[in-house]
């Protein structure tokens, strides 16, 4: 009787929105459903293709609703889809999103990025995020700002103090928003599209995941040949598939060919390609790919030296003039006169035109292509970037081919993170959509049919869809998958544990740190551990410094500078005198000993070093230097924070340096910062949202002692100190979610 009603009120409310829009119902009765949400201009130019795409969803077993409408804001959108995930009968997995839909731009919820950390009093289409989370995560709480007058599609909204502080989407979402380019229809485009994941659907349902490439870009994680080798092992244990008679696995880097962009553009057009997984540094409409040729040659060398000549003085003459600009050159560089001349020939200048664009890609590139990877994975900045009208993501989807997903960010992206996590469940038959929802943040974004799935040939007899909407809370059921041989299933088992709060998880996830032979299961276990539970997590991180696997190694180093326990100095100062010939690690820990005090650094720095036996020291004496350097400049920072003459610009980088570094450091001088009622109220606000970034540090309980004890009747304080408190405090222990997904 309860679900009879439950269902009449589902229809009774469908009825409701289906005022002035319209609703078609799936045709097939499944477990789970899915939504394509359409607005009624883009439905009218493709009408029969957006109804083959439902069929062919229908046929894969998933039942898909399709709603048409006039949109006229996000939230007529979200309401419908919080209402269709809420039929328990058979809720809704995930959507997308075609054609001209609003897009939500999200402010003050920059921590829930990865790397997006702009002042936001810069032009909000600019300082805002692009990001579906607001439709995807039902427990996020929004205030509504403004819809933007430039661009009617943006509609600008604040995250709540009361809201969730943390991402855990309740169903995963995708994009299929067609390029807007000179003299092509974009509805052709759509159409197109449609066309062809149906063809792709219908014609190869039993493909499976046994062709993946990999490409790195110049300045990607330090250009670390440790950290590129790493990546290589963990794809063997989470696709060991792929690395038997009959399957392709391919592993580029930018370096082994110049330029490297003709091999990749190639490679992505390889008959039977699967995935590929790019990794460089990006821009909406570009792919970096390379710098200047690097060459051992006297003349490649002068040829370099000129073309970064030619690069910079233009710009500077702009400015100076042209003889001050050639002049300043010379002088700076020691370089003869003609070669900066050369920044003003013709010639020359066409020809570092054309050089140029040979080094990276382009959308421009793309549009002509036949891409074949069915995923595509851009581990850059700005790549997804849907809202433009060309982008690099988009590009590769309404090109002409078999791509049919792709994901990337629709802001900048951290380079330190976990690209690859769940990357083997594809391999199990994983919608690409679950996948994302599993890894977002933020920014992440998929462009495409999030539908799409490989056939299983993980060897494990699973419906891994299922299992993630019906079996989540199911922690026997969870339990179970602990002990499968696939490694990321065990790894997922472990984050669907934390999700539902299973009670011994602090013991599981140390004990399985330190049980497991798989680099994944242990780094999903470090990771939960050091998120979730910092002040049990400093046994594991101690170890994890010198784990097997780099990217263990990489990000234990982050999160032991976040949680800046005294006790993890002995390990951070080995792990510096052990690996720092390990260019991405050494970058990390360089970076993060300002997390601990200097005098206890250099004590144990001394201790270690007598015990050891050199010969060329030069590395301990550089970080010696920089633990000094940098107890002089927080000494500094802290006095100018302090100074009532001090520039507000100036004191405000002196707050929120502690939102890329955390260091425990920083805790006292913010909040005496915060609870002074003399200093300027923006500041003020600005001391107050720092602190919500050590959510990680093993004092957090102190900092929420310390807000709790400011008395103030001004709102936008109380405001700001209730929201850094629910960061710090919501979900701790048992119950913290805030890094489970």
């Amino acid at each position: 009787m309860k679900q009879k009603l439950w269902t009449l009120m589902i229809l009774l409310s469908l009825c409701v929105y289906s005022y002035a829009q319209q609703i078609i119902k799936p045709g097939v009765k499944t477990p789970t459903t899915f939504a394509i949400v359409v607005d009624s201009t883009s439905y009218e130019n493709a009408k029969s293709a957006l109804e083959a795409y439902k069929q062919s969803v229908e046929a894969d077993g998933l039942g898909t609703y399709l709603l048409v409408h006039n949109w006229k804001s996000p939230e007529q959108i979200r309401e419908l889809l919080i209402q269709l995930h809420s039929d328990r009968k058979s809720p809704l997995e995930g959507c997308v999103f075609v054609g001209d839909i609003p897009i939500p731009m999200l402010r003050d919820a920059q921590h829930l990025t990865s790397a997006f950390k702009m002042d936001q009093k810069h032009d909000w289409k600019e300082s805002s995020v692009p990001s579906d989370r607001f439709y995807d995560d039902f427990e996020l709480k929004f205030d509504f700002l403004k819809q933007d007058a430039d661009i009617p599609l943006y509609f600008y909204y604040s995250l709540r103090a009361d809201s969730k502080q943390y991402l855990s989407p309740d169903i995963y979402s995708a994009r299929i928003k067609p390029l807007e380019l000179e003299g092509v229809d974009k509805y052709q485009l759509l159409n197109k599209y449609l066309e062809k994941v149906v063809k792709e659907k219908q014609e190869n349902a039993n493909n499976v995941l046994d062709y993946l490439s990999m490409g790195r870009g110049h300045g990607y994680n330090s250009e670390d040949p440790i950290a590129w080798a790493g990546e290589q092992l963990a794809i063997r244990e989470q696709l060991p598939q792929l690395f038997r008679p009959g399957s392709t696995v391919k592993f580029f880097d930018f370096d082994v060919r110049f330029p490297i962009k003709n091999s990749y553009l190639n490679e992505i057009q390889s008959e039977g390609l699967d995935v590929m997984l790019f990794h460089h540094h990006g821009a909406s409409d570009t792919q970096y790919l390379n710098g200047y040729e690097e060459v051992s040659s006297i003349g490649g060398s002068i040829e370099n030296v000129k073309r970064f000549l030619r690069s910079k003085i233009p710009s500077f003459a702009e400015k100076k003039g042209r003889e001050a600009a050639i002049t300043a050159y010379m002088e700076n560089y020691n370089v003869p006169r003609e070669w900066c001349e050369e920044a003003f020939d013709p010639e020359k200048i066409k020809e570092d035109s054309l050089y140029n664009l040979s080094l990276d890609i382009y959308t421009t590139d793309i549009h002509p292509l036949k891409p074949q990877a069915r995923f595509v994975m851009f581990d850059a900045c700005f790549n997804g970037s849907f809202y433009e009208k060309d982008n690099i993501a988009g590009a590769y989807i309404f090109s002409e081919g078999k791509t049919l997903v792709t994901q990337g960010g629709t802001v900048n992206t951290i380079q330190d993170k976990w690209p690859d996590e769940f990357l083997g469940l594809l391999g199990a038959g994983m919608r690409v959509g679950q996948l994302n929802r599993l890894v977002c943040y933020l920014e992440n974004h998929l462009i495409g049919d999030p539908t799409f799935h490989f056939a299983n040939n993980s060897g494990v007899d699973i419906d891994i869809n299922r299992a993630l909407v019906l079996e989540e809370g199911n922690m026997n059921y969870w339990k179970r998958q602990l002990k499968s041989s696939l490694p990321d299933l065990r790894a997922l088992a472990l984050k669907e544990l934390c999700k539902g709060g299973y009670e011994s998880l602090p013991e599981l996830l140390e004990e399985t740190y330190f049980t497991s032979d798989y680099f994944v299961v242990r780094l999903e276990a470090m990771r939960l551990l050091a998120l979730n539970y910092p002040e049990k997590a400093i046994k594991v991180l101690q170890a994890a410094l010198n784990d097997g696997y780099e990217l263990v190694r990489r990000l234990a180093c982050e999160y032991v500078e976040k949680n800046g326990h005294p006790d993890l100095i002995p390990a951070f100062i080995q792990a510096y005198l052990n690996r720092q010939h390990e260019s991405r690690l050494n970058f990390k820990l360089l970076s993060g000993i300002g997390a601990f005090d200097a005098n206890a650094l250099l004590q144990e720095l001394d201790k270690q070093v007598a015990n050891r036996r050199f010969y060329d020291s030069l590395f301990v004496e550089r970080i010696r230097k920089q633990i000094e350097q940098n107890e002089k400049n927080t000494q500094v920072d802290m006095k100018e924070m302090f100074d009532t003459k001090a520039k507000l610009s100036r004191v405000r980088l002196d707050i929120v340096i502690f939102r890329n570094h955390p260091s425990t450091v920083g805790i006292d001088p913010l909040l005496k910062f915060a609870s002074d009622d003399t200093r300027d109220k923006i500041l003020r606000l600005t001391a107050i949202e720092t602190l919500g970034w050590f959510n990680e540090n093993y004092r957090r309980g102190d900092i929420v002692s310390g807000l709790k004890q400011i008395k103030t009747d001004d709102k936008e304080l109380k405001h700001e100190i209730d929201k850094t408190i629910h960061r710090l405090i919501v979900g701790r222990g048992i119950q913290n979610k805030s890094q489970c997904n």
